[in-house]
């Protein structure tokens, strides 16, 4: 008889928490902005935990420390392009002359401080190389780096590199790459310069791409290292999403407690580096975003298939963290069903190993040739 009551016991509460399971993924596959429970990874990041000695990040990557083979670029003999990695996995091209931008909604263009180029590009790698050492003199001017016809608070040029198609190939996609959004990441800015050098060896044209590697520059290359812009802008929680003007401000004075890191600006799309972001979304058209951050070691992913997110990008697991008012997540994912990909490094300050950077990227690569493969349309995962 005892044996009997514990077994039923037991049942019953298997029960409950597949139960309670079943409902937890509902929910977060429904809301876009959820309660973040503390402890959880949502919950420190509205808390503020993480990132918050700026100083000792910023002065550990200026001086070089534990950043393995800093400025070694693989061997191209051991790459492979991005068509040959999509090959490797089955799957096939868009044919030549499909579109395969039709079908998206996007923003109305916002105007930036469009001015006369007040640095050049190799100014720039200067300022950069010096303040990354991750990052060195060679490996910035050979991104090849263009000045976008945006500036930052500080006035320092939004960097861009394009690889267009080739030979008149109707590409695959159009895919944006962001790095930096965060300033004190620094390692988000970094990943992104390895990814453009191996674009310079092995860009097929199976994808138009185009990749900033250091959305916040003023954040970036302060001394002491900022998530924030120079107006103290969380530029994450500062795109119009829908929902922003309702929520954004009591969203941040509620969950996040004011906190000063996460503050998203007094008005949607306030800060210059926003709304470089917000016009290359528009005049871009990507059918996918690659956002880079740091340091929770996890894949983040936003869209309006959830079931086509990537179950693993290199050693980082999907972990749906669900989205904020004014977050990229938010505006492109939610409201424009651009399929946002965040990249959470395990580390702000230290890169991963030349092996592990190829792989993450290969993976991306891989998920791309599966899931951007039809035109105007994002596949589901099987």
């Amino acid at each position: 008889m005892n044996r009997l009551i514990l077994t039923v016991a037991l049942s019953g509460f298997a029960l409950i928490v597949l139960s309670a399971c079943q409902q937890g993924q509902s929910s977060a596959a429904e809301s876009t902005a959820q309660q973040r429970a503390p402890g959880t990874i949502p919950g420190l990041l509205e808390q503020g935990f993480y990132g918050d000695d700026e100083t000792v990040k910023s002065d550990r990557a200026t001086a070089g420390e534990a950043q393995p083979d800093d400025n070694s670029v693989p061997d191209s003999n051991t790459e492979a392009s991005d068509e040959d990695i999509v090959a490797s996995i089955g799957f096939s091209t868009v044919a030549d002359g499909q579109d395969a931008h039709a079908g998206h909604h996007h923003p109305a263009v916002v105007e930036c401080n469009a001015q006369e180029a007040t640095i050049s590009p190799t100014q720039a790698c200067e300022k950069i190389s010096k303040r990354l050492a991750s990052v060195s003199m060679d490996l910035c001017e050979r991104a090849e780096l263009a000045l976008s016809r945006c500036e930052s608070v500080e006035q320092f040029p939004i960097l861009v590199r394009e690889f267009p198609p080739l030979n008149g190939r109707q590409p695959q996609g159009r895919i944006l790459v962001i790095g930096g959004t965060h300033g004190d990441e620094l390692t988000s800015v970094s990943i992104v310069f390895r990814w453009i050098a191996k674009l310079n060896k092995h860009h097929s044209g199976m994808f138009h791409w185009r990749i900033a590697p250091m959305m916040n520059p003023d954040g970036v290359l302060k001394r002491g290292a900022s998530r924030t812009n120079q107006r103290g802008v969380d530029l994450n929680r500062n795109l119009p999403s829908d929902d922003w003007d309702e929520n954004a401000l009591k969203y941040w004075a509620e969950k996040s407690g004011k906190n000063k890191r996460r503050y998203p600006g007094p008005h949607a799309a306030s800060e210059p580096e926003t709304q470089w972001l917000v016009n290359e979304i528009a005049t871009f058209k990507p059918d996918a975003i690659i956002s880079v951050h740091a340091p929770y070691g996890v894949v983040d992913y936003d869209s309006l298939i959830l079931n086509a997110a990537p179950k693993s990008l290199g050693k980082l697991a999907l972990n749906l963290l669900g989205t904020y008012p004014g977050s990229l997540g938010n505006y492109a994912g939610i409201n424009r069903d651009i399929p946002v990909i965040t990249l959470e490094l395990p580390n702000a300050w230290e890169m991963p190993s030349d092996h592990e950077t190829t792989r993450i990227w290969e993976d991306i690569v891989s998920w791309l040739g599966k899931n951007v493969n039809q035109p105007g349309q994002t596949a589901s995962a099987n």
